[in-house]
């Protein structure tokens, strides 16, 4: 038997029981030989992924290829898969999903281990749920069956399972584990300008809308944020209305929460401010919006060059006074100065000439 090398991952990709099949020859015998599950010929895989707080939706794609130095050629045997998610809720953070290997139409025409390796080849929103490249050996074993007297028959039968092997050489079940890709989004305030309060709370809607798998209408994201404002919710809802709090040097981050808060790479989302009062018009990212909001933006991951531009927004809003002098006031205290001291030069030479 081959010397298969323990696979260990950071993932779970789990192929479930020892599962069996009859096969083999035109005369192979359809007797299950050993095992502890039934003998249907069917391989059951078992996918994880891990770190998850909402829904999983996606669909994760597998090749299974003979080994070049099998005893024979076989045919009949499963070459791709899929397992999807549709919407899987998780439990304990872990969504699962299941696909089937039917091994039970291939044909071996010789004894012998089989050996096969299944990789996930691709994952629909790889961004968020990437695939894994690790992969992992299932075995089929044929063998001839054997009469009463331990005589071989001549048929062939057979039995499939996931195959690592431990220090003590005995079968298990393969686990490869991944878990999701998560990313955040980030808001923060400045205020300018000789009138501008500081201790002024602006109210700011967020707006996600539902993306089809990438983002459920209800998916949830936590909101954690620096200000002492009140009004600020605990979540952020994708197709909800969200509102939140910023006064001067406050920051609000929405979709970081450890490692069960994922916010998916590739959703849309807005930032509003709802009223301005008697503030000017805001800057969202260095750029003066009349329409107080920001143009739609797209989340990205968090190692992306361009995470800052997509997922942060520093927000500056500006308040100003002029006196009734028409003059600032910020620099009405410079004017005053220049006076005096204009009156004392005078006040100087007047006095110089009169002495003379």
């Amino acid at each position: 038997m081959k010397n298969i090398k323990k696979i260990t991952v950071a993932s779970i990709l789990s192929v479930a029981a020892v599962a069996a099949f009859a096969g083999g020859s035109a005369s192979a015998a359809t007797t299950y030989n050993g095992g502890n599950v039934d003998d249907s010929g069917k391989l059951q895989i078992t996918r994880k992924v891990s770190g998850v707080s909402n829904p999983v939706s996606n669909v994760y794609s597998y090749t299974i290829t003979a080994d070049s130095d099998n005893p024979a050629a076989a045919t009949g045997f499963p070459s791709t898969s899929t397992i999807t998610f549709s919407s899987v809720a998780p439990v304990s953070n872990v969504a699962t999903a299941t696909s089937t290997l039917d091994f039970s139409s291939t044909n071996y025409t010789q004894v012998g281990d089989y050996y096969y390796t299944i990789a996930e080849s691709s994952s629909s929103n790889a961004g968020t749920y990437p695939k894994t490249d690790a992969t992992y050996k299932a075995i089929v074993s044929v063998r001839y069956a054997v009469d009463g007297n331990n005589v071989p028959t001549g048929d062939l039968v057979a039995t499939v399972a996931a195959q690592v092997l431990n220090s003590s050489d005995a079968k298990q079940n393969a686990e490869i584990t991944t878990g999701s890709s998560r990313t955040h989004i980030e808001a923060s305030q400045e205020v300018k300008g000789n009138s501008a309060d500081v201790n002024k709370c602006f109210k700011y809607q967020l707006s996600i809308p539902a993306m089809g798998s990438l983002a459920l209408a209800g998916d949830t994201y936590t909101v954690s944020t620096s200000s002492t404002c009140t009004g600020n919710t605990a979540t952020a809802t994708v197709g909800g209305t969200n509102y939140f709090y910023l006064k001067h040097g406050d920051t609000i981050t929405v979709g970081l929460n450890g490692a069960v808060d994922e916010m998916p790479i590739g959703l849309d989302y807005t930032i509003a401010l709802t009223s301005k009062d008697d503030y000017e018009n805001p800057v969202f990212n260095g750029v003066q919006q009349s329409s107080l909001s920001t143009p739609t933006k797209t989340t990205v991951a968090l190692t992306d060059s361009n995470f800052n531009a997509a997922n942060k927004t520093p927000i500056s809003i500006e308040k100003n006074i002029s006196p009734k002098t028409g003059v600032l006031v910020s620099v009405f205290p410079f004017i005053i100065l220049a006076a005096l001291a204009g009156a004392g030069a005078i006040y100087v030479s007047s006095k110089a000439k009169k002495n003379a």
